[in-house]
């Protein structure tokens, strides 16, 4: 029945990943025209790096609550994983990662721990690099914005290990968890905070070489803020899938200074394919790094087998 239900989930996600590609093919190839392929092709690699990044930022924070995967393996948790961001509520990647690394002898209380403390991470880094890039990106902002400074550095300390215990216990008692979550300690936090925060440095990259096409006065430092708070607004509104629409509309207000609402508009519908596409290739890895475990563990049971068999003849 597990199996059935995850097999039914990965269905639905799968689903809902696809619809996304296809219900905005039309408006995606108009913005294209605006776009050489480098660029595209630069941005994909992009998002296809970050999402590596993304789970090497997961992997070191489950590896503290006792997760011992290798990297190709943690690879193909993470990235199975993350069709579920495509199902409208943002808990659905971490409820997926946290039955994923059950497989691998994690308890549920330890691996729930480990991926709501790995969103936490993503959203914080988040929200610093998208309150910094956007104030040093206008010049004599940081006297009339200061205060988003601050929040840069409150949200930075929501990253330690006391702060993040108070949290992660308010979202066990939220969803009426009975298990007591796992202390996470500074160095797997920190090194899960690194992981995050170059990942959103390469998402910056996909932005940047996007949006210098379609608004040539864009910089690196807004690129990659704009686009952090965007993400950020759109995780926030939990019943949009992805974050559709409320992400539009924060790029839109972010990237005023350099390009018209069209322009943010058609940058938003490009980036978002673009990262549809890579959560899809993903997809595609996590399947057939499965697929290689398979035929090992197949291989191994086989020639074990016939170890067994053949001391069995000789006795």
């Amino acid at each position: 029945m597990k199996r059935i239900l995850r097999a039914c989930f990965l269905a639905v996600a799968l689903g809902l990943l696809a619809w996304a590609l296809v219900a905005t093919w039309d408006e995606v190839l108009a913005a294209l025209k605006q776009l050489t392929w480098a660029a595209v092709l630069v941005a994909f690699f992009s998002c296809v790096v970050a999402l590596g990044l993304n789970a090497m930022s997961w992997r070191a924070v489950m590896h503290a609550v006792g997760l011992r995967a290798h990297v190709s393996e943690a690879f193909r948790v993470f990235f199975l994983s993350q069709v579920g961001k495509y199902v409208p509520g943002s808990i659905w990647p971490v409820v997926a990662q946290a039955e994923f690394a059950r497989d691998h002898g994690v308890s549920r209380a330890r691996a729930m721990t480990g991926s709501i403390v790995a969103m936490i991470v993503g959203v914080v880094t988040s929200g610093i690099i998208g309150a910094v890039g956007l104030v040093l990106s206008v010049p004599g902002a940081v006297g009339q914005y200061w205060w988003a400074l601050v929040v840069a550095v409150l949200l930075a300390c929501l990253l330690f290990p006391a702060v993040l215990d108070r949290l992660v216990s308010m979202a066990f008692r939220l969803t009426r968890r009975p298990d007591a979550p796992v202390r996470i300690g500074a160095r797997p936090l920190l090194a899960s905070a690194a992981w995050s925060a170059a990942m959103w440095l390469v998402l910056g990259v996909q932005a940047w070489v996007l949006l210098r096409e379609m608004a040539p006065g864009t910089t690196f430092v807004l690129a990659a803020g704009a686009f952090a708070f965007a993400w950020l607004v759109g995780f926030l509104v939990v019943i949009a899938p992805a974050g559709v629409g409320a992400r539009e509309a924060a790029l839109i207000l972010a990237l005023s200074t350099v390009a018209d609402p069209g322009e943010a508009l058609s940058f938003a519908l490009i980036s978002r394919f673009v990262m549809t596409l890579a959560d899809a290739a993903g997809f595609g890895v996590g399947v057939a790094i499965g697929g290689s475990r398979l035929r090992r563990d197949a291989d191994r049971m086989r020639r074990s087998g016939a170890a067994g068999h053949a001391g069995g003849s000789e006795e």
